[in-house]
């Protein structure tokens, strides 16, 4: 994953990085039989990153911890000799008003690029435990598995653990003000899509902007550099229109779909998705998008906490029912499937973060808490007629669901601020 783009960090909205989620292991660690917790990772993995708030090394990191009595744990950043001036700067640096800091004992352990991150990791242990290859290790279920291996012939016993995906589930304030920070910055790029759609022209039924055809691909390039000018990097930047190719004139008076999923420098993900048509009729596309805004209108007022993910996506597809819309009959339609040969309504609901999917997740129907932050889509698909799609990030509160930005919702290209 490339670096983030535009403003430095510096002159971000939210200056600071969120606590490293350490605290999270305290209660999965509390466990006599428990002498540690291990977790290997290449890249941006959201783990690591919550973990250690640091930016991805170049290659393969580890995080250790080790409980010391009383709660407390001794954490070990394991990464290569590269990584090493990043790493202390991120994860050794105290933070401020952390409470936790006080609890956690933070440390860099250093190998050669050769090493493999999983040998390093019983080095680390073996260093540190009072029993070396003795008692059993928490780990998260998607530990690679040569890693898994090493510890295993080193004598320890595994035993996953979710806390991390548990944790990840529910936003603290801070990480509440990055995902509303990079939400805004999606917002911008929106709005530059809108003002290229809304200063365009109609000939021969196709989109023209200062006397040439106006392509979903040149948007795109647009909607990247106003992302990367607002210091968010342009991860997934998607315009598309029903059988147009991306290199094609975009259609009059059909539905054109702008996805985006943003990314911002403490590496927490937007999510907003509108659809626009130039010259509409008035016909079906208004009635599907009358569908899909009263949608996320009902998203909103069902997400409670202790709800689900899955009663949440009910009630948004029971809302296009009601509009003359029922559901697809295929289910597994998450909202990128241009095909449109299964018409009806349909409604995603789930958890984002540090990735651009994760926990409340529909594939274990999480459960809502107070502070989970959603992307919900909802939308209308008909072959005949084509598709119109909506995507907001919604903050679940304890009052029911609020939208992280107020950006406009709006069937005809609009340059109105958010």
């Amino acid at each position: 994953m490339s670096p983030p783009a535009g403003r430095p960090t510096a002159a971000w909205p939210v200056s600071e990085p969120p606590q490293a989620g350490l605290a999270a292991l305290s209660e999965p660690l509390a466990n006599s039989e428990a002498v540690g917790f291990v977790h290997v990772a290449r890249g941006d993995d959201p783990d690591r990153r919550y973990l250690t708030r640091t930016p991805a090394p170049y290659q393969a990191a580890a995080v250790v911890c080790i409980p010391t009595g009383g709660g407390d744990l001794h954490a070990i950043y394991c990464v290569s000799t590269a990584d090493r001036a990043p790493a202390v700067d991120g994860f050794v640096a105290p933070e401020p008003d952390d409470a936790a800091a006080t609890e956690c004992n933070r440390t860099i352990a250093t190998r050669a690029p050769q090493t493999p991150p999983g040998s390093h990791v019983v080095s680390v242990l073996a260093d540190h435990l009072d029993t070396p290859g003795v008692g059993t290790l928490r780990v998260p279920s998607h530990l690679p598995h040569d890693t898994a291996v090493r510890l295993q012939q080193a004598g320890y016993e595994l035993s996953s653990t979710a806390a991390l995906t548990d944790a990840r589930a529910s936003k603290t304030p801070a990480e509440r003000d990055c995902l509303q920070a990079v939400q805004r910055g999606a917002a911008h790029g929106l709005r530059r899509a809108h003002e290229l759609l809304a200063s365009s022209t109609t000939t021969a039924d196709v989109l023209h902007l200062d006397g040439e055809p106006l392509s979903a691909q040149q948007i795109e390039r647009e909607v990247a550099a106003a992302l990367a000018g607002g210091g968010v990097t342009p991860e997934t930047v998607r315009v598309h229109a029903a059988d147009t190719a991306p290199t094609e004139p975009l259609p009059a008076g059909d539905g054109i779909i702008v996805h985006l999923v943003p990314q911002g420098p403490h590496g927490y993900h937007g999510h907003l998705t509108r659809t626009v048509v130039v010259d509409s009729d008035g016909g079906w596309d208004r009635r599907a998008f009358i569908a899909a805004k009263a949608a996320q209108t009902a998203v909103r007022h069902h997400c409670e906490p202790g709800g689900t993910v899955g009663t949440v996506a009910a009630e948004a597809t029971a809302e296009l029912t009601a509009y003359g819309f029922p559901p697809r009959s295929r289910s597994d339609d998450a909202g990128d499937d241009d095909t449109t040969d299964d018409a009806g309504g349909w409604a995603t609901v789930h958890g984002v973060g540090l990735a651009p999917a994760e926990a409340p997740s529909p594939a274990d129907d999480g459960t809502l808490q107070v502070g989970s932050v959603l992307a919900v889509e909802t939308g209308v698909v008909d072959p005949d007629h084509g598709r119109i799609r909506l995507g907001s990030l919604i903050d679940v509160t304890a009052d029911g669901g609020e939208r992280l930005v107020d950006t406009p919702i709006s069937l005809t290209p609009t340059t109105d601020e958010v």
